[in-house]
């Protein structure tokens, strides 16, 4: 505790990327254009005031995330090197006239995401100290109005003083009128509107805007159908960014916007989801089939980055929506989520035209396009693809990256898309796609290969032709890989020597042949999430490049020592990341040391405590387990001597085998190794108090003193536990039982007539079954029975227990002796 208050006493100075602490923010320093930053980091501290106490010559300070209310006068007067101020998320609602007072060097400030209202907070003596902003962001501040049919007029004599302003972020009201003031920003680039609640955009909305605004940002504006004029964006000569993506106000009537931008060059036109079920009527319907006269503006502009995505796009005519008169202006080109099919008969020449010109061309989204109808002419069936007998359509060599996700067409006409030699396509993904025809390769150069759902077959014969250096990522989620391995072993990889990334999650798979990893030696991350894997692959262990990999939520028990070895290994090489959440980890005897790893390791788990289950059912943590580990596991047998007696014994046998190759003096050999193990075997015994607990009834207590514990106490020097002889009157019967079992190193159940009717020796297996991990040997030996008339309670142990039928033949029981002699001396040997 002293070195927790001394910590938070004293103020640690640090430079570069080191730290300050000073009333709970941190100060750090970064380089911006070769100056040295100093940094004021206060988010996320619950603070509801401004820190005065921070460094006085700090330029940035970030009190985003707090729980600021209100700014009082002169609450920065301490900063006046203050460049970058940061109060977003916050529940600011009030702010004084001199809230800003002192800061005349502010160039940047983020209000967004409070609760601000326009018409009372915003007045001329605000902003006055902070009239040299360059960066002004207030959006997400306003509520939804309740009145959308009155005219909103912004304080224009508050926002007029900031005549250097280059960015503003604000909101936008159903009926907006921005006076003269907004004319006074005569160097302004970029207009961001959020919180949009717009209803109307008229010709006059943008009328006192400066012409300098190259960046328009209207988003989001789904309360009403927003009603549009052609010249709404007249004012903007400049504008090289229109993005009105998720404003309902009908792709028909966002085209016409277009029509001040005849032959200009603009980069980037976001028209994505501006047409809406909900705003579906008869002159402007959600069905849209596109026209020559509905792109004709469109079709004019030089545009690099289009965005036509979820518009109801059920069609379109020869020359109209891949009719562009400066298609090598095209970079990124986004269908999205629209109902068409993009290969038609009667587009054919549109679509030669389209692919033929759009030479630099880099991506094509056609993903989520469902087309449910019939095409005449069309191949419902596969076909091989030959361009001599089929229309073919060559794409672009620039191509880099198809999306065909989601995509549906039960039938199509007979044109394929051809990916020519020499190209730049590296990046498909044909998730549950179900196209009976698409895309014909002439040569592979795929680097990311995305194929969740639908099957693993279409993929795995894909891969055949992937040349063996390029692929570097797959995702093969939801594809039956678990089918898969079972039809193909370890073969299933075999065609991805190059891969870096693999997500094969959500499978079923429940085990891996060995060999299966071997293909991928440049394996760097695998997730296996969401399988049914009850271990960790112990093939993994040979992978000397995994950096990452998941396996939550599978049904995991524990992490196998190699496992650990091998991921230690792997933090120790170049860092290791193991998500192992949502498992059924067990917390007993057997993962005592996965317990403790747990906190040991330094790989980058993903928690330090995970749900594990003990012994009786009950459902706790790991870290609770590690805390009171020896309260929980106070009867576990102590292992190490085990361990010891396994590792040495292995050990001695493969030394001895050597002699034996070279030498013939065999006796003077096994008479090493039979000390040796007689050596071991009393450690390892001196952790058990007997070596047999016999559990029987009836009569058979006879045959027990006169034939039983000759042989093994006498003979073969064993230590038996017979209740009749060793359990001491006056305490449980139940926890002498329960005691005698758990220090024996086997059990052994004499079957007799008498022993199906005893409930104490159907308590004495329900307590094996409890035991089983820590007991050696189960044995269970019938004597004047048969084997079908053992109980079937018997029928839970068979998987691990060891059946002795004991003969009434006499020339038989030599061989019976010598059975029962190997299961109980060599058990530990067997064992382990």
């Amino acid at each position: 505790m002293e070195g927790i208050i001394l910590y938070s006493v004293f103020s640690l100075i640090i430079y570069c990327n080191k730290f300050v602490h000073a009333s709970d923010c941190d100060i750090r320093y970064n380089i911006r254009e070769k100056e040295e930053v100093k940094i004021a980091d206060c988010k996320n501290k619950g603070l509801t005031y401004i820190p005065q106490n921070l460094p006085g010559d700090i330029k940035i300070l970030d009190m985003s995330s707090n729980r600021l209310k209100i700014i009082g006068n002169n609450s920065f007067v301490n900063y006046r090197y203050l460049q970058e101020l940061y109060l977003s998320q916050n529940q600011l609602h009030y702010l004084s006239n001199k809230s800003f007072q002192g800061l005349h060097k502010l160039t940047l400030l983020d209000m967004s995401e409070n609760i601000l209202n326009l018409s009372t907070v915003y007045s001329a003596e605000l902003f006055h100290p902070i009239k040299n902003l360059t960066k002004l962001d207030m959006r997400r501040n306003m509520p939804q109005p309740t009145d959308f049919v009155t005219d909103y007029n912004y304080p224009d004599h508050a926002f007029g003083i900031l005549t250097e302003l280059s960015f503003l972020g604000i909101d936008m009201m159903p009926l907006p009128h921005f006076g003269s003031g907004f004319g006074q920003m005569k160097t302004i680039k970029e207009l961001h509107f959020d919180s949009c609640f717009l209803v109307r955009l008229s010709n006059e909305t943008f009328q006192r805007f400066s012409s300098s605004v190259e960046q328009l940002t209207v988003r989001n504006c789904r309360l009403h159908f927003v009603a549009t004029e052609d010249n709404a964006l007249l004012p903007f000569p400049k504008l090289h960014v229109i993005d009105f993506s998720g404003t309902f106000m009908h792709l028909k009537r966002a085209l016409q916007l277009l029509h001040p931008y005849h032959n200009a060059n603009i980069s980037t036109l976001n028209f994505g989801h501006v047409s809406d079920l909900s705003i579906d009527s008869k002159d402007l319907p959600y069905v849209l089939t596109i026209t020559s006269d509905i792109v004709k503006y469109l079709k004019t502009i030089c545009v690099e980055n289009l965005d036509l995505s979820e518009n109801g796009i059920v069609d379109y005519e020869p020359g109209s929506l891949l009719s562009f008169d400066n298609p090598e202006c095209l970079l990124h080109l986004s269908f999205k989520g629209n109902r068409f099919l993009l290969l038609t008969e009667k587009n054919l020449n549109d679509l030669n035209l389209f692919f033929h010109g759009t030479v630099r061309l880099k991506s094509l989204d056609y993903s989520y396009n469902t087309v449910n109808y019939v095409i005449k002419n069309s191949v419902t069936a596969y076909s091989d693809y030959n361009c001599s007998f089929h229309s073919c359509v060559v794409l672009p060599k620039s191509l880099e990256k198809i999306d065909i996700s989601y995509t549906i067409a039960n039938s199509g006409p007979k044109i394929f898309l051809v990916i020519p030699k020499n190209n730049s396509f590296t990046y498909l993904d044909a998730s549950f796609t179900k196209v009976t025809t698409f895309l014909l390769f002439i040569e592979f150069r795929l680097e990311t290969f995305i194929c969740t759902g639908g099957g693993y077959e279409y993929s795995y014969n894909l891969m055949k032709y992937f040349p063996h250096n390029t692929l570097k990522t797959i995702a093969w989620k939801n594809g039956n890989i678990g089918g898969g391995i079972r039809l193909h072993g370890n073969r299933l990889f075999q065609y991805l020597s190059s891969i870096e990334s693999m997500d094969i999650s959500e499978n079923d798979i429940w085990y891996f042949p060995d060999g299966i990893f071997k293909p991928m030696p440049n394996l760097t991350y695998l997730s296996l999430k969401l399988n049914l894997l009850q271990s960790i692959p112990l093939q993994l262990s040979d992978q000397t490049k995994v950096k990452m990999l998941d396996i939550s939520k599978n049904l995991l028990t524990s992490v196998s020592s190699t496992i650990r070895v091998w991921a230690d290994k792997m933090q120790e090489l170049h860092g290791m990341a193991l998500q192992l959440n949502d498992n059924a980890f067990e917390c007993n005897c057997d993962n005592i040391d996965f317990i403790r790893w747990i906190q040991a390791t330094k790989v980058n788990l993903d928690s330090r405590s995970y749900k594990c289950k003990l012994s009786n059912g009950t459902v706790i943590d790991t870290l609770f387990a590690y805390n009171f580990l020896y309260d929980l596991f106070a009867d576990c047998k102590n292992t190490m001597w085990l361990t010891f007696a396994s590792t040495l014994l292995s050990t001695c046998v493969a030394f001895l085998l050597l002699l034996v190759a070279y030498s013939k003096r065999w006796k003077i050999i096994f008479s090493i190794y039979g000390v040796i193990r007689r050596v071991v075997e009393r450690k390892v015994r001196k952790y058990y108090q007997y070596d047999v607990y016999i559990s029987y009834e009836g009569d058979i207590v006879i045959w027990i003193k006169d034939v039983l514990i000759p042989k093994l106490e006498e003979e073969w020097g064993l230590t038996m536990c017979i209740k009749d002889r060793d359990f001491l009157g006056g305490t449980s019967l139940a926890d002498t039982e329960v005691e005698s079992i758990q220090n024996s190193r086997s059990i052994i159940f004499l079957i007799t007539p008498e022993f199906l009717s005893s409930r104490d020796c159907l308590f004495e297996l329900d307590r094996a079954k409890y035991e089983k991990r820590n007991l050696e040997r189960i044995i269970v030996i019938t004597k004047d029975i048969t084997i079908t008339d053992i109980p079937i309670e018997f029928s839970y142990i068979w998987n691990y227990a060891y059946l002795v039928q004991w003969p009434e033949d006499q020339d038989e029981l030599n061989d019976i002796w010598r059975k029962l002699r190997m299961l109980l001396t060599d058990g530990f040997v067997v064992k382990n």
